[in-house]
């Protein structure tokens, strides 16, 4: 019967009704791919478990064979959500950046059809081995996080994307390798983590463990065919995976489709059933519905064998005909589910009920599918405040030949939302259809919430809802940013059932049981989140989910503020308001200040007039005339027209890429103010943006105006209006007009102005870019910690006195690293100032290189001022500003004999 239903799966199906998944994947399924894709998972019980340290170090081709091909319920489990990484998208570093890669994974999930799980682990920054990483990531607790996944996840097979040597290279690759095999021992060993047990997860040994021997093919044992094309999809598994693998833009990993042969090899490392090392991936596994099924005896037996008659019929009948031909064996499919499900004992915790409920599941939005009918569950706002009322519709359209009873839906938020059906009389809203909705509105009648309806073909039911949000509702906050992080770990939320989660489930969400009437009834039940949906002139329909946010947020204008000692009198500081209510929202602004410190005016009113309107308040601060370096805080605290003296400010970001689903942030939005000795020249500068860079507010930070470069900027006479040219990180990746106006940029340095260069990566090599050679090696030095002894060449280099004079002390409270990708080879024009190892390592001098150029000065420096600049290190700032005040002309002044 196996091969009844594999062969059934793989008949051509006709071309009209397949759109590239690329394509179909960005709204909804058609129902014949969708009907398709879920009968390739009820052809057994398989599961895989892919195991590495960051989001991209998934097998994406192995993923997508496995989930849409194989019908196998696969995972990815990260430990990391990346946030050591660079972005090249935006300018969110950090958690903000960790959020963004979470959404990727998830987005590639949405593609190659795998779940998506995640450690505690906080991505540092770049580590050379498992011993700093462990140093970092207390080992236990990360070994428990994955141990918890496989526990809940219950995977057959592990498969481990890095071995645990040093040929991993990066040391969170090691140690994701290390704790792989650990865990395959350990996740089935009940006196391992007891704790996990208590909080409602059960050992599980998987029965194989293979890695990926990416440095070492010939340790190869299997070859899983990944180039295949896939009639259902109309593409090749590895096509898909490469769509997926485009989702990691924050990574610029963006790629083609190739068609064409590919494999991804494997290597069994351990085994726990008998079958040989070159045996198939699930080989010696029991991947029968019948074995899970054995104690239910000969009755459950010969259901088991109906069971899956009907789901052969309907995978024949979805590919032969018109996909609700297969409504008839699908709906034969799920009764003898159901009887299995009666027959089985009811603890969810067995595998057989699991899997049993897992089934009815697919079956049912199967049904679905392939009846033409369609749920869909929408709230009229996308982002709510505590305290309001909003409408939710519940949508239920028959479009094929089905008719259709229907009970009414149910909706289902936190504790403490309320939810009151709206009757006949609710003033009906019109579908939004943008410029045109003046043509094509219709208002469909709205069904009593207290009782069902019936449909036939073609018809919509439609049900409305006013869900009252509690006043004390929280924001919708990630989980892992709610508490304060545990040195380089996140902390678990509250409920055992979000770990590892990427986020919380949304909060409203809707149930339906609805009985289909095709030729015989069939009652299904259907349960879907609900969500906002938009329709945009240009971009047309999109689905966000559900946010709560305070009713106002306050956001500093820079959240990291340098003041410069010495420098008496005031500065500003500013904060913007912005409304999330429906109503208006009126009140003052106060600051909290150190003592001694005072704002003028002390209060400052506000008054947002709609929902999205946005205020600037601002404060001119003064310190006190004996005030010390150090750290300070300037809090906001606000009072508004419903009360609250004094309430703490939230400050709230949306972080919102087109690729990912926008999430909701919430921090404290007080200004950290540091106040060390620091000067700057009087320079006229332009700044050509790169990648994930804020450097241009650091430059205002330091009291200098600062102009941007654009594509359109390079002719002589506009270069020749600046005294300094600063290149953003990564400038020579992103941006293909600087590499076309290199040479006028070199032709300004040559008539008398500097040029500071941030890092860049191996594009640097591909041009002629520096006045003289240099070059990046592969792989590229680096010096990953951030305390490493820094020595200073020339004490008396003009880059390190003028205009601060710097020493080792200047090196203090950096964070994360020193620099990256530094050169490996420079022509002797150039002074190297900077010496800096990693313990055990040979110096480094590639970190800041100078050299005159004509009458100007040529800067290149790896350091990764990106990172110390936006968190305000004063060290890096005096040596940024020496940076970007030094001359040609003052430098050949300072080294003349």
């Amino acid at each position: 019967m196996q091969k009844r239903v594999t062969y059934a799966l793989i008949v051509v199906v006709t071309l009209s009704l397949l759109p590239t998944f690329a394509h179909a994947q960005g709204s909804r399924l058609p129902g014949a791919i969708e009907a398709g894709l879920i009968l390739r998972q009820l052809d057994g019980v398989k599961r895989v478990l892919v195991v590495a340290a960051h989001p991209d170090d998934e097998d994406t081709a192995l993923l997508t064979t496995l989930a849409r091909g194989w019908g196998v319920e696969a995972a990815y489990f990260s430990f990391t959500r990346g946030e050591g990484g660079q972005n090249l998208i935006g300018t969110e570093l950090g958690e903000g950046l960790g959020i963004i890669r979470s959404g990727e994974l998830l987005a590639a999930r949405s593609i190659d059809g795998a779940n998506q799980y995640f450690g505690r682990a906080f991505d540092f920054g770049y580590s050379k081995s498992a011993e700093e990483t462990f140093a970092k990531w207390p080992r236990e607790r990360i070994l428990g996080d994955l141990v918890w996944a496989i526990r809940r996840f219950r995977p057959h097979v592990l498969v481990t994307m890095w071995g645990g040597t040093t040929r991993d290279g990066h040391g969170h690759h090691q140690v994701a390798g290390i704790l792989a095999h650990e865990a395959f021992d350990q996740a089935g060993d009940a006196t391992r983590f007891p704790e996990q047990l208590a909080a409602g997860a059960e050992p599980w040994a998987p029965l194989k463990l293979y890695r990926r021997p990416l440095f070492d093919p010939d340790a190869a044992s299997i070859a899983i065919e990944t180039g295949n094309l896939d009639p259902l999809l109309g593409l090749t598994h590895h096509q898909v995976a490469m769509d997926s693998r485009s989702k990691h833009r924050s990574q610029d990993f963006g790629t083609a489709l190739p068609p064409g042969p590919r494999v991804t090899r494997l290597s069994l490392v351990a085994s726990r059933v008998e079958a040989a090392a070159t045996a198939p991936l699930l080989a010696g596994i029991d991947t029968t519905l019948a074995g899970l099924a054995t104690a239910l005896g000969p009755p459950g037996q010969t259901q088991v064998r109906l069971y899956r008659e009907a789901i052969g019929q309907a995978a024949g009948a979805l590919v032969a005909t018109r996909p609700e031909a297969a409504l008839p064996s699908l709906a034969e499919a799920l009764r003898g589910l159901e009887r299995l499900r009666d027959m089985a004992p009811p603890d969810p915790r067995l595998e057989l009920r699991r899997e049993l409920d897992r089934r009815a599941r697919l079956l049912n939005r199967a049904v679905l599918a392939v009846a033409g009918v369609r749920l869909e569950l929408r709230v009229r706002d996308d982002v709510v405040v505590p305290g309001q009322t909003v409408l939710v519709e519940a949508r239920v359209w028959s479009g094929a030949g089905t008719a259709v009873e229907l009970d009414p839906p149910i909706i289902e938020g936190p504790p403490g939302w309320t939810v009151e059906g709206l009757g006949p009389e609710a003033e009906a809203e019109p579908d939004d259809l943008g410029p045109f909705s003046r043509f094509f509105q219709r208002e469909d009648p709205v069904s009593d919430p207290s009782t069902g309806a019936h449909i036939e073909p073609g018809e919509l039911a439609l049900w409305r809802y006013a869900v009252t949000v509690p006043d004390n509702a929280r924001p919708t906050s990630p989980w892992f940013l709610e508490l304060p992080r545990d040195g380089d770990l996140y902390r678990w939320p509250d409920a055992p059932a979000i770990r590892t989660l990427p986020f919380r489930p949304p909060p409203l969400h809707g149930r339906i049981a609805l009985t289909l009437s095709a030729g015989e009834r069939l009652r299904v039940e259907i349960e879907d989140p609900v969500r906002f949906r938009g329709v945009d002139g240009v971009a047309g329909e999109s689905w966000r989910p559900l946010l709560v946010a305070p009713r106002v947020s306050v956001a500093p204008a820079s959240a990291t503020m340098i003041w410069p000692t010495g420098r008496p009198g005031s500065r500003e500081i500013a904060f913007r308001l912005s409304n999330h209510a429906p109503e208006p929202v009126s009140g003052d602004v106060e600051l909290d200040l150190p003592a001694g410190w005072r704002a003028n005016p002390p209060r400052v009113p506000f008054e947002l007039s709609v929902q999205g309107a946005v205020q600037a308040v601002s404060f001119v601060v003064e310190p006190p005339a004996d005030a010390p370096e150090g750290e300070f805080f300037a809090r906001p605290r606000f009072r508004t027209d419903r009360g609250g003296d004094g309430t703490e400010a939230v400050q709230t970001t949306v972080i919102d890429y087109p690729h990912i689903e926008p999430r909701l942030v919430t921090s404290d939005p007080a200004v950290r103010i540091v106040r060390f000795p620091v000067r700057v020249a009087d320079r006229r500068i332009g700044y050509v943006m790169g990648s994930g860079d804020d450097g241009p507010e650091a430059i205002r930070q330091l009291g200098l105006e600062v102009e941007l470069i654009e594509p359109g900027d390079w002719e002589a006479e506009r270069l020749d209006r600046f005294d300094t040219i600063v290149l953003g990180v990564r400038a020579y990746e992103v941006r293909d007009d600087l590499v076309a106006g290199n040479s006028d940029l070199l032709d300004w340095v040559g008539r008398g102005g500097t040029a500071v260069v941030q890092y860049n990566r191996y594009e640097f090599n591909q041009g002629d870019y520096a006045p003289f050679p240099i070059a990046i090696g592969r792989p590229a030095p680096r010096v990953t910690n951030e305390n490493a002894p820094v020595t200073l060449l020339e004490e008396t280099a003009p880059l390190l006195v003028e205009p601060n004079r710097l020493g080792p002390a200047d090196f203090d409270g950096w964070i994360q690293e020193r620099g990256l990708y530094f050169p490996t080879e420079w022509d002797g024009q150039y002074q190297t100032l900077l010496e800096m190892a990693d313990p055990g390592e040979p110096p480094q001098r590639g970190s800041l290189l100078a050299a005159p150029f004509g009458r100007g000065l040529y800067i290149h420096t790896s350091l990764s001022f990106f990172r110390q600049l936006r968190a305000g290190v004063p060290g890096a700032f005096r040596l940024w500003a020496n940076l970007i005040s030094l001359d040609g002309r003052r430098w050949r002044e300072i080294t003349a004999p």
